[in-house]
């Protein structure tokens, strides 16, 4: 049951993020059809935003309290909804309100994705299992861009759109019908406990706990990461094509490499954390200097495109910054869970929706940026490379010193599966 239930979590986080980045696979047609400038499409791509990170917030903390199914099948109808309203946009307006209404219903679901995964496994392989998670994210937003854009192609954009409603709808069937809610028979029992514990939190401490170092580098450490997330989203494709000459189709399937690429580098790193871990529970060593170290190398491979303009190396660069800096999306919300377990979806819910607040900014300082630069783009698009460089240098730093996660064994056993896979919960 563990395995199936990551498995549908899994493609859940390819249809989130395919839902997020379609849109900057189809900017060239979108931005021909309603004749968009490079400052209008930042408001497009930012709109996704606004109402992601206090969604993101106020869904978690509803599936810690009211249960995982029940809320994620309610985002996931809803999901389907909008995609399919697509066909009737026939605005920019309408377009930002589909992208505001999108992101909002979308926020809750990494979080919530993360903890839950959490429940079902044990600590040891919690660094692998949630890499699994973020790998469906890069696989929705990149690996299968060739798909998304050759439906693009052939049927336009709006109805590429769609096909991910359809894809919604028979997820949501899956988990509703084929999953539980808990790994534990006493779920029941377990759920009240939590409840309890929910209603007597102090805000006072938990917002105490936020500002502590640990949660709070944390976070920017993930937010720094999440730039290059929005980047690779919604201005990779136009890169590709208006700074590396790439035609669409091969821009497509370059997209794709760097995503497969990048999965094995960061699924490699957590392997790595989990194995220190296992041998040393040493969370400083296993999980913060790696994931550390990885961001700082990523950050220089990133820098490295604009030196070096050979299109090879720019997608080797590309493929090891992505893969490399990517190590605290599996990592950092194993460390917030650790800080406050019985809010793990909360917890998980405040590193994501900050990390999301470079959705809102980074669309539109990119394109400010890039229309800076004038007719000489690759100039514009460097810089921007160049600015996301130094935030991530500058975060993963002061991660690697002032990250301190709490050395407790965990109390809450009635969620610490066996490891042999023969065991079946409930």
């Amino acid at each position: 049951m563990r395995w199936f239930v990551l498995l549908l979590l899994f493609f859940g986080a390819i249809i989130n993020f395919a839902d997020k980045s379609i849109v900057g696979l189809a900017a060239v047609p979108i931005m021909k059809e309603f004749n968009l400038s490079y400052t209008e499409w930042g408001l497009v791509g930012s709109s996704y935003y606004w109402l992601y990170p206090v969604t993101g917030i106020v869904g978690a903390a509803w599936a810690d309290r009211f249960g995982v199914k029940k809320v994620l099948g309610y985002i996931m109808i809803i999901w389907t909804v909008l995609q399919f309203g697509v066909l009737a946009i026939t605005s920019l307006p309408l377009l930002i309100i589909y992208r505001v209404l999108l992101g909002a219903f979308e926020g809750p679901y990494s979080p919530i994705a993360y903890s839950h995964a959490d429940r079902w496994f044990p600590p040891k392989q919690r660094g692998l299992v949630n890499s699994i998670i973020v790998s469906g994210n890069t696989i929705g937003a990149m690996v299968i861009a060739p798909v998304l854009v050759s439906l693009i192609t052939i049927f336009g954009w709006k109805v590429s759109f769609a096909s991910l409603g359809v894809a919604s709808l028979v997820w949501f069937f899956l988990f509703q019908f084929f999953t539980k809610e808990s790994p534990v028979e006493v779920h029941k029992k377990v759920e009240k406990k939590k409840k309890e514990k929910l209603e007597k939190i102090k805000i006072k401490d938990f917002l105490l706990l936020l500002a502590l170092p640990t949660a709070l580098f944390t976070t920017l450490a993930y937010f720094s990461a999440y730039i290059f997330i929005v980047w690779n989203a919604l201005w990779l494709p136009i890169y590709l094509i208006e700074a590396v000459k790439m035609p669409s189709a091969q821009m497509g399937y370059s997209i794709a490499v760097i995503g497969i690429s990048a999965i094995l580098i960061y699924m490699g790193v957590s392997l790595l954390s989990d194995y220190l871990f296992n041998k040393n529970q040493n969370w400083r060593i296993s999980r913060v200097y790696v994931v550390s170290l990885s961001m700082i190398l990523g950050a220089l491979f990133y820098a490295s495109v604009t030196v070096f303009q050979n299109p090879i190396w720019i997608i080797v660069a590309l493929s090891l910054g992505k893969g490399l800096t990517f190590a605290i999306l599996p990592i950092g919300p194993t460390i917030m869970i650790n800080e406050m377990r019985e809010r793990g979806s909360l917890m998980t819910s405040i590193l994501t929706s900050t990390g999301n607040i470079a959705g809102i900014i980074v669309p539109i300082f990119i394109g400010y940026i890039v229309s800076l630069a004038g007719a000489n783009k690759v100039v514009g698009h460097n810089y921007s490379i160049l600015v996301m460089v130094a935030l991530v240098l500058l975060f993963s730093i002061l991660f690697g010193i002032f990250v301190k996660p709490s050395q407790k064994i965990e109390v809450t056993k009635q969620y610490d599966l066996p490891d042999n896979d023969d065991h079946v919960a409930n």
